[in-house]
């Protein structure tokens, strides 16, 4: 039995640090997206250019649920149409700003070593977040006003 348990902790060890190392760019630099879907009940961010899906992102959202929110400083991830206000830095690595207002953000992460782990449980105050190097891909793809649709 305890080799049996040993066999399954090395094999889960691996599996974590394949999924960790797992290269996920889905962009080619230079190109553009049109568009930003977030679907929060899948946890899932798409870009589009020209109506078709160009990329797919697994993100984390508000740890206070899937309702929408309501209004400033209820940590709840907002729902609707909006446009990108503008790019810049943050505490979470780089950053889109919604253009909901109450610095909802489209972000990275505080500690990139976090990395893939992150989506593992929500855990924003309201804002969507992924991995460091997918912010970059997102970040270097849009313009501000893009089109921003978020869904339940």
């Amino acid at each position: 039995m305890k080799r049996l348990f040993k066999i399954f902790g090395i094999t889960s060890l691996l599996a974590s640090v394949g999924y960790y190392l797992l290269p996920e760019q889905q962009l080619t630099p230079g190109q553009k997206a049109d568009k930003i879907v977030v679907y929060k009940t899948d946890h899932v961010l798409k870009l589009y250019y020209q109506g078709e899906i160009i990329a797919s992102y697994s993100v984390s959202i508000s740890k206070k649920g899937q309702d929408a929110k309501k209004k400033c400083g209820d940590h709840l991830t907002p729902e609707g149409q909006f446009q990108i206000k503008k790019r810049t830095w943050s505490a979470y690595h780089k950053a889109i700003d919604v253009g909901y207002g109450c610095d909802v953000l489209i972000h990275g992460q505080k500690y990139g070593w976090v990395g893939k782990f992150h989506r593992w449980k929500d855990w924003t105050l309201g804002c969507i977040a992924l991995t460091n190097p997918e912010i970059d891909e997102i970040y270097d793809a849009i313009d501000n006003g893009c089109p921003i649709e978020i869904l339940p």
